[in-house]
């Protein structure tokens, strides 16, 4: 049904023109009649018409004004002038404010008719283009959000977003936390016409927030004071890392990568905020010699980790002699410790919280909690024989070893054809061999391992990326993309469209 209301200042004419209509045949329904120009604006304004018929000469508001102060609120009122004058002036005026019809006193039945329907059917247009104008907006702003979310994984940032001249990423802890309306909340902040865009996506655990400006951050604190403080009010005890801001914007992975930092480091130090500048200040002031020291002896092939021992000595010596501060020392030590973890992770494949039995962000607080040089040695040095420990007591087979080789071998090729005599050829072994040692001890057979790694990577490339399935299939090892269809559905549970769909990265 569509929503008609009356004005006109002679009572007679409202009732004639209630009764003279069947408006219900019509599908419309009268919502109210007034008798003046400024109570018809009060009460068009709270029962939002879609026609307004009025007359052009009434107490209050006339009939031209009330046209243009309606459609200052609720654009899309089509008007039908009714009037006793005929004046080209007023018919002009009418026009110019886009009233649909100038209906002159007396008005025939079938005239009011024809003009209510032409008024419906410019009421369906304004409306269908209202929708059109909408859907638009609403895919340009999923294209945009979805390429500022690509540039993330290291796409180049074209046009998109010409004219800012700034960009920082934030990145905010949210594990366990729903952030849908945080997310909303974020965007509304960012886009109230201020000069500056906000994009916001859950990562994971975390909440990754794009900020570009036309100023710089400086210029924008006050806004960062509103992003912190929204944080704060939603999340539990967040801790939120920001990166460094790049003048000359062409991808947003180096910048997330310094946020990520950052937060580590805070999540290290609980510390609510964490600004990457500051952690590069703090790595010249620390001197560059004393980090590289640590990056070149965790560099070499077939460490003994047992010798990182010496390391300890070293770094603490250095932070005596140069007399640095206990957030300075804490994070040379966060720094080294986080260099095993890696080490251990890359070279062994082993899970260091598995070993420790302690989840990495509990270790990083009991690093944080300890207050002499003399408990960060203890500490170090417990965290470290422990791991020497675990690795001497599991210390490889050359079963194991072979094993090892072949899984990293499997993890670097996995996109490439790959045959079992020519991996076994590779390893110097029979075919049947490999094929009888890999089953026995992981469980699965090989070509079922390599087909479960290829699925992870293509639920990893259909989560974080909008690549074509055609190109994810070949790049996970599948010439054929109906086959790869099929593997990935047994082996999924549901189709890669459908998978996408479900699992696409929060925006």
């Amino acid at each position: 049904m569509y929503k008609l209301f009356i004005v006109d200042d002679e009572k007679v004419v409202i009732d004639g023109l209630l009764s003279v209509v069947d408006w219900h045949e019509h599908q419309v329904e009268v919502v109210g009649t007034a008798l003046d120009g400024n109570r018809a604006y009060d009460l068009i304004v709270e029962a939002k018409p879609n026609i307004v018929m009025a007359d052009i000469r009434m107490p209050g508001l006339n009939g031209l004004d009330l046209i243009q102060k309606v459609k200052s609120v609720i654009p899309d009122t089509v008007f039908i002038i009714i009037s006793g004058y005929t004046q080209f002036a007023y018919a002009k005026r009418a026009i110019e404010l886009e009233a649909i019809d100038y209906l002159t006193k007396p008005i025939e039945l079938d005239e009011i008719i024809a003009s209510v329907k032409r008024a419906i059917e410019k009421y369906d247009q304004l409306r269908e283009r209202k929708e059109a104008a909408t859907q638009l907006e609403q895919y340009r702003s999923q294209v945009e959000e979805k390429h500022i979310l690509h540039s993330l994984f290291g796409y180049p940032l074209d046009q998109i977003l010409e004219g800012y001249t700034s960009c920082s990423v934030l990145v905010t802890d949210c594990k366990s936390q729903s952030t849908d309306q945080l997310i909303e909340m974020v965007k509304l902040l960012g886009n109230q016409g201020a000069p500056h865009r906000i994009f916001s996506y859950e990562m994971e655990d975390h909440l990754v927030t794009i900020y570009f400006s036309y100023g710089n951050r400086e210029q924008d604190s006050g806004l960062f004071d509103k992003l912190k403080s929204l944080y704060k009010n939603i999340l539990t005890s967040p801790i939120t890392g920001i990166s460094s801001t790049y003048i000359e914007i062409t991808s947003l992975q180096q910048l997330y990568k310094e946020a990520l930092e950052a937060y580590h480091v805070g999540l290290y130090l609980q510390q609510e905020v964490t600004d990457y500048r500051h952690l590069v200040n703090m790595n010249n002031t620390i001197g560059l010699s004393m980090m590289k020291r640590m990056e070149q002896f965790f560099l070499k092939r077939n460490l003994d980790l047992s010798s990182s021992e010496s390391l300890i000595d070293e770094l603490l010596a250095y932070s005596i002699r140069e007399n640095l501060t206990p957030v300075k020392s804490k994070y040379l030590c966060f720094k080294l410790i986080n260099h095993v973890f890696e080490y251990v992770q890359q070279e062994f494949d082993i899970n260091v919280e598995t070993v420790l039995q302690e989840e990495k962000y509990l270790i990083f607080k009991q690093l944080n909690q300890l207050r002499t040089m003399v408990d960060h040695k203890v500490w170090l040095l417990e965290k470290i024989r422990k791991l020497v420990d675990y690795l001497s007591d599991n210390q490889m087979s050359q079963k194991d070893k072979l094993l090892y080789e072949v899984k990293n071998h499997l993890k670097e090729n996995y996109a490439q054809p790959i045959g079992l005599d020519e991996l076994a050829g590779k390893f110097h072994i029979s075919p049947a061999y490999l094929s009888s040692l890999f089953s026995k001890n992981m469980g699965v057979t090989l070509f079922e391992y390599i087909i479960n790694m290829r699925m992870e990577k293509a639920k990893e490339l259909l989560r974080t990326t909008n690549n074509k399935i055609s190109d994810i299939c070949q790049q996970v090892g599948y010439e054929n993309q109906r086959y790869f269809n099929q593997v990935f559905k047994k082996n999924i549970g549901t189709t890669p469209g459908n998978y996408r769909a479900n699992h696409l990265v929060k925006q």
